[in-house]
């Protein structure tokens, strides 16, 4: 994903891009993430968002690592969120928190100003969190409940709703590639985030 930001910002000039959405904590170390989104906003100056969220388990558990129950993930995702704007500072940072540790790390490559981050939320609670811990709210699904209770928690930053579709030259083609490549869409909640593997 962050070698593909590169080329869009090489060959575009105006189109606005973020990643929707990446999490920055058990695959990837926030300091990591901070790096390779100071980097593409660098490149994108004010055309780049960091869209960030709490991760599936699809995703995640490839490293062998346990895969933290949904309050412990949100935890997570909100010290690096801290992190990350610590780092954003471009001055030498150490941190240590109760899930991630950084020493003496800075960033040399800093875009005039910080992007903005989006916090993806599947359910209302979380688009409460995101409207404490983020810039703006990216809904698993284009559902006006998930609007509604990010703002009734203060949030005022764009919101956006993730939605799947696949396009073919008749639905029946349309409909067996959606199934061969995204054939989660369908699901909804936990469930999502709970799948270990591909095959299930």
């Amino acid at each position: 994903m962050w070698g593909t930001l590169g080329a869009i910002a090489e060959a575009t000039e105006s189109l606005e891009v973020g990643t929707g959405v990446t999490c920055p904590t058990t695959r990837i170390h926030p300091a990591i993430i901070a790096h390779a989104a100071a980097t593409a906003a660098t490149l994108m100056p004010g055309r780049f968002f960091l869209g960030v969220g709490t991760g599936e388990n699809l995703n995640e558990h490839v490293l062998g690592q346990k895969w933290p129950d949904w309050d412990v993930r949100v935890e997570m995702l909100e010290e690096a969120i801290q992190v990350i704007r610590e780092l954003w500072r471009g001055e030498v940072t150490s941190h240590r928190g109760r899930y991630y540790q950084v020493e003496n790390a800075r960033l040399y490559t800093l875009p005039e100003a910080p992007p903005p981050i989006f916090v993806a939320a599947g359910g209302s609670r979380m688009a409460g969190r995101a409207a404490r811990i983020g810039d703006g709210l990216i809904g698993t699904s284009p559902e006006r409940e998930l609007v509604d209770a990010y703002q009734t928690a203060g949030g005022h930053g764009p919101h956006f709703g993730q939605v799947t579709l696949c396009w073919a030259e008749s639905e029946r083609e349309a409909r067996q590639t959606a199934h061969r490549w995204w054939p989660t869409a369908a699901l909804r909640g936990e469930v999502n985030q709970e799948l270990p593997n591909p095959a299930q």
